[in-house]
């Protein structure tokens, strides 16, 4: 079953960023995404970075306006354990551009409701 499936209401905020004006961009719909300054977005993570949303579309161009989903459920593609459902831990970024990962220390950020280890994949609330 599927988020939404219960016939449960949910909400999501989706706003407008932008692409970082200088460096190299390779942002695919769907990547995690950090906060890196003033409305302006990286998938590219070094450590353990919080998540900032997930990126609604693709984009390889610099200084670019993108929609990213900052509430709502995320799914994300996840690198090494999966996360744990548990109520109170979420997911960090990782070193792969784009991917999130458990925690290995703290509860990261938002809550996991779901994770698909077959095909690495976990719901985020965020």
């Amino acid at each position: 079953m599927a988020f939404g499936d219960i016939g449960g209401t949910y909400t999501e905020l989706i706003i407008t960023c932008s692409t970082p004006i200088t460096g190299p961009v390779n942002i695919r719909r769907g990547d995690a995404v950090k906060l890196i300054g003033g409305y302006e977005v990286s998938n590219t993570f070094t450590g353990e970075d919080i998540i900032f949303g997930q990126a609604m579309k693709d984009c390889d161009t610099n200084d670019t306006a993108i929609p990213v989903k900052v509430r709502g459920i995320c799914i994300f593609d996840y690198v090494g354990v999966p996360p744990t459902v548990n109520g109170s831990q979420g997911v960090v970024g990782s070193t792969t551009s784009g991917k999130v990962k458990a925690p290995t220390s703290g509860n990261g950020f938002g809550r996991v409701v779901k994770v698909e280890p077959p095909v690495n994949r976990v719901h985020v609330l965020l």
